[in-house]
């Protein structure tokens, strides 16, 4: 039971270092999808406010960020796919356990008994995630300050 819990804790530390890095590399370029989305013009909170100036005033930036950001999505829904087609009696067994308390030790044991199976479809998320951000960083050289 520890190791199962062991190599649990290592998917997920490696998960969360791999989602961190990406978002202080995006953070480096001073353009990260808050500030298209949700910075209000001179700071103040607005809807799109600060996000339509800075797409107005760097477009191509904008645009990288936009086709990142559908290209993470898709990746996530390709792993939800993934899951739901090669796992499904597990994750049958997981809903029926965790629907009453997702405390419990039955629902415990059918989640960590679903995570080998959904390791496969993690790893191809993974990479496609890894290549997103790869595509978003051409992207945004490509731009240069445009």
């Amino acid at each position: 039971m520890i190791s199962k819990r062991a190599w649990r804790s290592t998917v997920v530390a490696a998960l969360a270092i791999l989602f961190v890095s990406l978002a202080v590399s995006v953070r480096a370029h001073d353009f990260s999808c808050g500030a298209f989305r949700r910075t209000g013009v001179a700071g103040r909170r607005g809807p799109q406010a600060g996000g339509l100036l800075l797409r107005l005033i760097f477009p191509c930036r904008g645009d990288c960020f936009d086709a990142d950001r559908t290209c993470d999505e898709m990746a996530e829904s390709a792993a939800v796919t993934c899951a739901e087609q090669t796992c499904d009696a597990s994750l049958q067994t997981a809903r029926t356990a965790c629907q009453p308390d997702l405390a419990s030790e039955d629902c415990q044991t059918a989640r960590t008994a679903l995570l080998p199976c959904l390791q496969p479809c993690l790893d191809t998320e993974q990479s496609a995630v890894a290549s997103c951000h790869t595509t978003l960083e051409a992207c945004l050289t490509t731009c240069g300050s445009s």
